[in-house]
């Protein structure tokens, strides 16, 4: 009978550590995780430096994407701030594995070269894309962003990041809060490993 507990307890162990290490993967990372993460599909767009660039699909690096505007007086330089200071603090290998996206909500305004103008104030490495109206429109609604032109013309809209694999699928978003508290410096490395 003695025999029986033992085995019993063991199996118990055995099973309660591999719950253990099944559940640490997921619950290791903040913000929130899209289960399933749909696939996004290469959007067409244009890069700040004039040429043809896509937004989502498949790709060799993992994406931070966050949707802004140059003549955003306060989301978009803070959120850019930030993310340029946890973009610094990567090792070499790591930032070459990663590309940080600003998606122009106000492609009006924000022609390819006031985009490269503006991401240089926080990053060369920085990549910034815009398009007509209906193909940022059309980037908004695949990241479930909201934008709204307010009566004296700035535009209101989230903090939102969106972190896309290396095979275009949107996995995590998070939001400013947890780009201000350390979450998302913390989570990146891992982010990049993982994704």
């Amino acid at each position: 009978m003695k025999w029986l507990t033992a085995a019993l307890l063991t199996i118990a162990a055995v099973l309660g550590g591999l719950l253990l290490l099944r559940g640490s993967g997921a619950e290791a990372l903040g913000g929130t995780a899209l289960d399933p993460a749909p696939k996004t599909s290469a959007m067409p767009m244009v890069g700040d430096d004039g040429q043809p660039a896509m937004l989502g699909g498949p790709a060799g690096q993992v994406r931070l994407v966050f949707f802004g505007f140059t003549r955003c007086p306060d989301v978009c330089p803070l959120t850019l701030g930030r993310l340029s200071k946890i973009y610094q603090q990567l090792s070499v290998p790591q930032q070459q594995q990663l590309q940080v996206q600003l998606v122009s909500v106000d492609p009006q305004h924000d022609s390819p070269d006031r985009l490269r103008s503006y991401l240089d104030n926080f990053d060369k490495a920085f990549r910034g894309l815009t398009g007509t109206a209906a193909q940022a429109k059309a980037a908004a609604d695949t990241f479930f962003i909201l934008d709204t032109k307010a009566e004296n013309g700035n535009i209101l809209h989230g903090d939102q990041i969106a972190v896309l694999d290396r095979q275009g699928r949107f996995r995590r978003v998070y939001d400013g809060s947890a780009l201000g508290d350390g979450q998302l410096g913390a989570d990146l490395p891992k982010l990049i490993k993982l994704y």
